[in-house]
């Protein structure tokens, strides 16, 4: 038997599933591992798309945001964040989740380079809450350039019936109000949000809460047939695909299974993409654009 650190040094896999061996304990759902399930029965699943808003009620307050009228939002978002039952697999039954919209993963955002938005992600997980994870959240964009207020500081954590509004400028780092208009070698165009809560990022990110924010310029535009000479031509639209790979562990009955107490690092036995056990996709004859994200909870994944 390996023990962990030999286990990542050998980077065991195979056929898009990895065995993973570790420690056990009479408690932990590893004794018995996840029940078995067929491969590539499941069609991927694509994300939806988030969806601007007329207005929000009520009204944003600009003085809770730096800079807010020279980055005055030109769109608004809502996205409430809510447990669902989640389909991982055909051969499993339904088990609850947290998403944003009640999706795991959540909608995606397609955004671009200077236009300003404003997200207000609304609180709507369940107050008697049961099992691992805590209805306590935070949002943070990864890596985005973001104002202190709205970058999802883990301590700014709101409960359940509350919201936060998020401004994100989507400028460049470095932006100072005259051009240049920031640094483009920081240009940024796969980025995810997730939960941010302290102590317990790990469990609810695990639990669902986790989505794709696309940023697109005149370099990575989003236009496959752009004729501005500066645009990458990637291919673009629904060949543009987003991937999100997330390790998961099931208990016998199928439930959705995480062991907090699991400090070295806890790792699942089933790899997900964008939510599904081992998924098929049916692709056509041409290229793609396929955007990679390891938001799994500790391991590392050999892809191939």
């Amino acid at each position: 038997m390996l023990n962990r650190r030999q286990l990542f040094k050998t980077g065991i896999a195979a056929g898009g599933a990895a065995l993973i061996v570790g420690r056990s304990t009479p408690t932990d759902a590893q004794n018995t591992g996840s029940p078995p399930t067929t491969a590539f029965v499941d069609e991927l699943p694509i994300p939806a798309a988030a969806e601007p808003v007329r207005n929000l009620l009520p009204e944003p307050n600009p003085d809770a945001h730096q800079r807010y009228s020279e980055f005055r939002p030109q769109k608004f978002y809502e996205i409430p964040m809510a447990e669902a039952l989640h389909s991982f697999h055909r051969d499993l039954p339904p088990t609850p989740i947290w998403g944003f919209n009640g999706t795991f993963p959540g909608p995606t955002f397609f955004e671009r380079y200077d236009i300003p938005i404003l997200v207000r992600f609304r609180n709507n997980l369940p107050a008697n809450h049961v099992g691992f994870g805590i209805p306590s959240v935070i949002t943070h964009l990864h890596n985005a350039h973001t104002a202190s207020e709205s970058d999802g500081f883990p301590l700014d954590f709101y409960e359940t019936g509350q919201y936060r509004d998020h401004h994100y400028a989507n400028v460049l780092a470095g932006y100072d109000g005259f051009p240049p208009r920031g640094d483009e070698r920081e240009a940024l165009g796969t980025l995810f949000y997730h939960d941010h809560r302290i102590d317990f990022t790990a469990q609810n990110v695990y639990k669902g809460l986790a989505g794709f924010y696309l940023l697109f310029d005149e370099r990575d535009s989003g236009d496959e047939t752009d004729p501005n000479p500066k645009a990458f031509g990637l291919p673009s639209g629904e060949f543009d695909i987003p991937l999100m790979f997330s390790d998961k562990r099931f208990t016998p009955d199928g439930e959705l299974f995480y062991d907090p107490f699991d400090l070295n690092g806890f790792i699942g036995d089933k790899f997900t993409v964008n939510g599904k056990i081992q998924p098929f996709f049916r692709v056509a004859t041409r290229k793609y654009t396929f955007r990679l994200l390891n938001a799994g909870p500790t391991g590392f994944t050999n892809l191939r």
